[in-house]
């Protein structure tokens, strides 16, 4: 065999440990002639080399596949059932923890056969720290360059229709490559403030174009006319202190759907659409896929180059 100086000094061992016509995808997975590679170099200089050649692989797999990642947070579960909604009827209603997982699920769905990658920080009735959360999507995010959201999902009994909240964090700054900077664990969202009252625009536009029971302005119809007809679901946006989402590192929001009313302001103000209504909860998830996708569409159309690059 010739000298290595035409592949690289680094693969002739290797090729000629396998001999003269290793099989295809031979330097791909040096796993398959592991024997072979142990009785050539010996256990410790096979694992060396197995490292060296399987990281480059991996880099450039993770560079090129970059993909618009959706991360779902369905508030509470476990022990933690949050609080009591859907009683407009008289009954008990049913815990938070519930509203917010059908929600994540029937989302979930909708984003993923939009060609969305959907990661979810609950799949079932568990209990999940605020940091736990705050990890998982930090990880589930990490390689997308910046093409993702997330969507922390909640559940109110009070208030009209869906609040939207983003993180009530100043400001922060965000120094791309800068080796050995790290953004604070509890205020790592302050990197992504403007980023997150972005998004909170593109859902509250969203969300103009649905259709619920009670819906079409801030107070509802008047006093009588309860279920005479329908609008778009009301919106509220507001700043929050938000445990889990400040330590997010990807644009953020949290969404809190409450009944819809319609009446006179205060406590005369009729429940004409709750939250557990099949309806209403559609409508909602559709107009979050329509956002996500209006989100991504504004990103792909950025340039990175114009005014730096973005977190």
């Amino acid at each position: 065999m010739q000298s290595s100086t035409e592949n690289g000094p680094e693969f002739f061992p290797l090729r000629a440990a396998l001999g003269d016509r290793p099989e295809r995808g031979a330097l791909k997975h040096p796993l398959r002639h592991l024997s072979q590679l142990r009785r050539h170099f010996g256990p410790f200089a096979t694992a060396l080399l197995i490292g060296f050649i399987a990281r480059p692989v991996f880099a450039q797999t993770s560079a090129s596949t970059q993909k618009f990642v959706i991360v779902l947070d369905a508030a509470h579960g476990g022990d933690d059932g949050g609080g009591q909604v859907g009683a407009s009827g008289g009954g008990t209603g049913v815990a938070e923890k519930t509203v917010t997982l059908a929600l994540s699920v029937r989302l979930r769905s909708l984003l993923t056969a939009r060609g969305f990658t959907v990661v979810t920080t609950r799949e079932g009735n568990v209990n999940v720290t605020s940091d736990a959360r705050a990890q998982t999507a930090n990880h589930g995010t990490a390689a997308t360059g910046g093409n993702a959201a997330c969507l922390s999902l909640h559940a109110s009994a009070s208030g009209s229709g869906v609040h939207i909240f983003v993180s009530s964090l100043a400001q922060g700054v965000l120094t791309q490559g800068a080796p050995g900077r790290f953004l604070p664990w509890k205020t790592a969202q302050s990197a992504y403030i403007d980023r997150s009252l972005r998004l909170a625009g593109t859902v509250n536009s969203a969300l103009e174009h649905t259709s619920v029971i009670g819906g079409g302005s801030a107070n509802g119809a008047e006093s009588g006319t309860v279920g005479a007809g329908a609008g778009p679901i009301p919106a509220t946006l507001g700043r929050a202190t938000l445990p889990g989402v400040d330590s997010m590192t990807c644009p953020s929001v949290a969404i809190e759907m409450a009944p819809i009313r319609v009446g006179d302001r205060g406590a005369n103000r009729k429940v004409v659409t709750d939250v557990t209504d099949s309806g209403y909860q559609t409508q909602l998830v559709e107009a979050l896929a329509a956002a996500m996708l209006e989100w991504k569409t504004d990103l792909e159309t950025e340039s990175p180059r114009a005014g730096g690059s973005r977190p």
